[in-house]
């Protein structure tokens, strides 16, 4: 629970300012704890914020159980910018601090998972293995969370069906031709 208060703390500090502006001081003022108690559970602010992005992903994956296996992805972008947008503030004050590497592995992190569950089936159905499977997740988790970086890193602007629609005709039919394309390799 202290935890959960501290990261709490850390989350409302940061839909105000950047990362690199907050104190350890003002997050346990926040939630009623001494620096002591901090210091228990974790090294410094970094190291809050990475259990922070562990924690949010538990509830990302129990807010976004899936995605659609039978779209290109459509729906795994979707899921990602609708989190994004719904932490917005939070969301570009750690991108414009220090913390944008963790917040990049976090969002490659929670793509992972989208993707493996948009590829997983299909990967069977083609006959493409499981090291097949874990590049493809690896390179479109990468293409996806750069661009979505980029979004965040314009404020967010425009709709998310605006954004989505840009990226399908880019996309349509990729999965299932690379998959086939590394079936057939061997």
């Amino acid at each position: 629970m202290t935890k959960l208060a501290l990261a709490q703390s850390l989350k409302q500090l940061m839909a105000e300012r950047t990362l690199d502006k907050i104190t350890v001081k003002e997050i346990v003022t926040r939630c009623g704890v001494n620096r002591q108690t901090f210091y228990y559970h974790f090294k410094d602010i970094y190291d809050l914020l990475d259990w922070m992005f562990v924690n949010e992903g538990q509830e990302f994956s129990r807010r976004y159980p899936d995605s659609r296996s039978n779209d290109d992805g459509e729906s795994a972008i979707r899921n990602m910018c609708s989190y994004l947008r719904e932490n917005k503030q939070m969301v570009v004050n750690i991108y414009h601090s220090l913390g944008r590497e963790l917040l990049d592995r976090y969002l490659c992190r929670e793509m992972a998972k989208l993707l493996h569950t948009t590829l997983g089936y299909r990967a069977q159905v083609f006959g493409a293995t499981e090291d097949d499977l874990a590049y493809l997740i690896a390179f479109y988790k990468h293409a996806f969370v750069g661009s979505l970086l980029d979004w965040v890193h314009d404020g967010l602007p425009g709709d998310i069906d605006d954004i989505v629609q840009k990226m399908v005709p880019i996309l349509q039919g990729t999965f299932d031709a690379a998959l086939k394309r590394m079936a057939l390799r061997r």
